[in-house]
């Protein structure tokens, strides 16, 4: 059932109510009146008898002026007068006003219980009877009745087509926001509802044009971070591919030779001298094998975070600092690190890993400090860098927006200063010691 069915409804039904306790208040009225009517025409009728009674008790022949008495009450609309002689035998009776009668159950309902009334006797025996009718007066009120009926159903009927047509009016803006609802929930995000009606439903127009103008900022920024992530991904696989070129590239080759040549020694009969290169090869192989937990380390932390946030980011700053023995690295991290969770622990090193990355690849720095603070309330990681970074211009890279992202997940926030014309970055990041539920939070 449709709400604009329902509210039609409701307004016929309360209409009917209505129009059904006035007409009862009217019936109770109306048989009020007719009863008070009858009474009142009987005591009428009784005087006028009354009157009549001495002249009829002086008439020679009292039989004609009774006749002319009981005939002055014909057409009389409320009383019926019969000359009843003294064996009770009706001798002359009136013709009241005949009219169109009511429906026997109404005639039941509103008819008043009224008794004929005998006079006093007259000469001879006789007497007079009067009789209360309602029946014409029960009819008329049955025509009024069923005109006021009438007009009511009208009057009914012609509010529920206004109302219908009003509330159908009113109520079409739903039928464009269920429409615009459809629409945003296929991930079509530029769905709009024009903003009409009363003020209730230009709140719920307004508020799902607002909230599809979300979804689409979402959607835009969910596909910018799928951007980032295979931008991201290519470039750690660029790095990755780089560091098994330079690093382990040299030492594989240098195996590779040193196998060949313990074979031609051997082949030669010079064992002494194979087993130095054999040897050579284990030292080859064991530089490979730290690489590669070095690697391993970069590409993931988790083995190193369950240790510790502080040997997690030690293992890192030893990684550069092997690569880079030029740069000096300042390191400072709480003894205490209770209050930095793991989802946090992971975010910090994320951060201070990109902060790294940045400063040596983009900075040519002499010193990066590395200060990571926990407090009761906030967890800090600060990675500084004394180098020549250019001023930034443009949109934001990626990394710094994928470390915005990660802080935004658990509730902190990402502040980044230049040092201006002698060079040098800051990157502070900041976020809650107990963080906040992950959840999205898109940028204003």
């Amino acid at each position: 059932m449709s709400l604009r069915f329902r509210v039609v409804l409701a307004i016929v039904l309360v209409l009917c109510a209505g129009s059904a306790v006035g007409i009862a208040l009217a019936g109770l009225q109306a048989r009020s009146a007719l009863r008070e009517e009858l009474n009142a025409a009987l005591t009428s009728g009784r005087q006028s008898l009354r009157g009549a009674d001495s002249d009829l008790a002086h008439a020679a022949d009292a039989q004609a002026p009774a006749s002319r008495l009981v005939r002055s009450f014909d057409g009389d609309r409320h009383l019926e007068v019969e000359e009843v002689g003294a064996d009770e035998r009706v001798l002359l009776a009136s013709r009241p006003l005949v009219s169109a009668g009511a429906p026997s159950w109404f005639t039941r309902l509103f008819a008043p219980k009224a008794a004929p009334v005998d006079t006093a006797p007259l000469a001879g025996g006789a007497h007079f009877r009067l009789t209360p009718i309602s029946e014409p007066d029960v009819g008329a009120t049955w025509t009024e009745f069923t005109d006021l009926a009438l007009v009511l159903g009208a009057s009914i009927a012609a509010t529920a087509v206004l109302a219908w047509l009003t509330v159908g009016h009113a109520l079409r803006p739903l039928d464009q926001v269920s429409a615009a609802l459809a629409r945003i929930g296929s991930g079509r995000y530029d769905a709009r509802v024009e903003e009409l009606g009363a003020l209730e439903l230009r709140r719920l127009t307004g508020g799902v044009n607002e909230m599809a103008a979300r979804l689409a900022a979402m959607q835009a920024r969910n596909q910018a971070l799928e951007r980032q992530l295979l931008t991201l991904q290519d470039e750690e696989r660029a790095d990755l591919a780089r560091d098994l070129h330079d690093e382990m590239g040299p030492h594989l080759f240098a195996a590779n030779v040193d196998a060949a040549m313990a074979r031609r020694l051997i082949e030669e009969g010079r064992p002494q001298e194979a087993l130095d290169q054999v040897a050579s090869i284990g030292r080859s192989v064991a530089l490979i094998q730290r690489l590669v937990r070095d690697i391993l380390g970069r590409l993931r932390p988790t083995d190193l975070l369950e240790l510790g946030l502080s040997a997690a980011v030690g293992e890192l700053v030893a990684f550069w600092s092997a690569r880079h023995p030029d740069i000096a690295f300042d390191v400072e991290t709480p003894e205490d690190e209770s209050a930095i969770t793991g989802p946090l622990r992971e975010t910090l090193y994320r951060v201070v890993q990109e902060g790294l990355s940045n400063a040596i690849r983009h900075g040519h720095p002499g010193l990066v400090s590395i200060r990571i603070t926990a407090g009761s309330d906030w967890v800090e990681a600060r990675v500084e860098d004394d180098g020549a970074g250019a001023e930034p211009r443009g949109p934001e890279g990626f990394g710094l927006s994928g470390m915005r992202e990660r802080l935004a997940a658990v509730g902190g926030r990402l502040d980044v200063h230049y040092g201006g014309p002698e060079g040098g970055w800051s990157l502070i990041a900041r976020a809650p010691a107990a963080p906040q539920a992950e959840s999205l939070v898109l940028a204003p």
